[in-house]
């Protein structure tokens, strides 16, 4: 209400509680993401993981993308909002593909000099024959290499990264169905940690 003792009062500001209904609708959307998932496989499993990791990360206003390590592009790695990075392990360690890349990213992509890779969420996964064969190594192996970029890795509760067993004789078909799961899993928090960095 005006009041002529105070010229103010003619004008109306808005209350929280207009300010709740007008940012509301905006407030309730998704924030678009888009997740690039680079792997090598040489058998099929981590492959298999790959194709996990997607499965748990899409969604609603979610992008996925997958590719073989060797085929990701510069354009692909600026525009995804979190990348997650797999390799089988090769005599305890991480494959020579997936190094490679990694390095590659640094000088012959240029994100090395650029930091267009700081502050992206990053996440790791490995397959390997045995129980204690290297996949934890692996993992850290590219968790490094990632960290080297300035990058956020995000791990699933309690581990690392998602792994699976492929070479015990109970998975005959090479990655356990709770293994996926941990991948799924992985995929779907991998989304939510780019979501709250992007916000």
């Amino acid at each position: 209400m005006y009041n002529p003792a105070n010229p103010a009062s003619r004008y109306r500001f808005p209350t929280a509680l207009t300010w709740v209904l007008v940012l509301a609708p905006w407030a309730s959307m998704a924030q678009e993401v888009t997740v690039l998932v680079a792997y090598h496989s040489q058998t099929g499993n981590t492959e298999t993981m790959a194709t996990a990791i997607a499965e748990g990360a899409g969604g609603d206003d979610v992008t996925v993308v997958v590719k073989r390590i060797g085929e990701v592009t510069k354009e692909d790695l600026n525009t995804a909002d979190a990348v997650a990075v797999g390799s089988p392990v090769h005599m305890g360690d991480v494959a020579v593909e997936v190094r490679q890349a990694l390095v590659d990213w640094a000088y012959g992509l240029g994100f090395w000099r650029s930091r267009g890779l700081q502050n992206k969420p990053c996440a790791v996964f490995a397959t390997g024959g045995a129980p204690s064969n290297g996949k934890e190594f692996t993992m850290l192996s590219m968790a490094l290499s990632m960290l080297q970029y300035g990058m956020v890795l995000v791990t699933p509760y309690g581990g690392l990264g998602a792994s699976a067993t492929t070479g015990i004789p109970e998975h005959e078909k090479g990655v356990g169905e709770h293994e996926l799961e941990e991948a799924r899993n992985l995929g779907a928090r991998l989304v939510e940690v780019a979501r709250l960095i992007k916000n």
